[in-house]
């Protein structure tokens, strides 16, 4: 944290920029934030706040619902709503991490389900790797029934921050994700979302189901 006098802190679900070095000051205004990171100049701090206005981080359950509504009735053709989660188990011996998503997309002017689940194997295998492939492959089917655009919802803030560039991608997970990612956007709009995970939203809870079929399955 040395030399960091610069914070994006995302508090109640709004991110601003706080001065000073890391002290009680700055440390008591991250904890219970939603997420934050340090930089040195206020140059970098903007920039990296930039990256933040234009992601979607409703956080009341009854909103979102609402929000979701209003899109999947004015859903237009080439365009789909999806909601990805993963799912990871300790103490089942499984090296191994599900992953679904659940959503709705128009085409020739017909409205249909969107569904997948399906896990990820191999040793050190873990929740993240579910949600990035949830997304991932949420993506890829978009592409591949030859839409244009994706609502892209999800309960893991690192999918989000990751893409934008708000958080730097450091391990190979991150930084495979980051790649595929920036590869699937080329060929289609993607737009992403946070969803707070288990609060009764239809889409949400199916696709968690999903999951957890998911890695039941493994």
């Amino acid at each position: 944290m040395a030399g960091k006098n610069f914070w994006v802190i995302c508090i109640d679900y709004q991110p601003k920029i706080y001065e000073g070095a890391w002290g009680k000051n700055i440390q008591d205004k991250t904890k219970g934030s939603q997420f934050y990171r340090g930089f040195t100049s206020r140059i970098d701090a903007e920039a990296a706040l930039n990256k933040l206005r234009d992601l979607d981080i409703e956080h009341v359950p009854a909103k979102v619902r609402q929000n979701v509504e209003e899109k999947e009735n004015n859903l237009q053709n080439g365009q789909v709503i999806v909601f990805t989660d993963g799912s990871f188990k300790n103490g089942t011996g499984k090296q191994a991490a599900g992953w679904g998503y659940y959503g709705k997309y128009k085409k020739n002017d017909e409205i249909n389900p969107l569904e997948d689940h399906g896990n990820v194997k191999g040793k050190g295998a873990k929740q993240v790797n579910g949600e990035i492939n949830a997304a991932l492959n949420a993506v890829q089917a978009a592409i591949d029934l030859g839409l244009q655009k994706v609502d892209l919802y999800c309960d893991f803030w690192n999918l989000m921050l990751w893409d934008c560039g708000f958080y730097e991608s450091k391990k190979e997970v991150s930084k495979d994700f980051v790649k595929q990612m920036k590869d699937l956007e080329s060929q289609i709009e993607v737009h992403f979302h946070w969803s707070p995970g288990h609060t009764g939203i239809p889409y949400n809870e199916k696709a968690d189901e999903l999951a957890k079929r998911g890695f039941d399955e493994a």
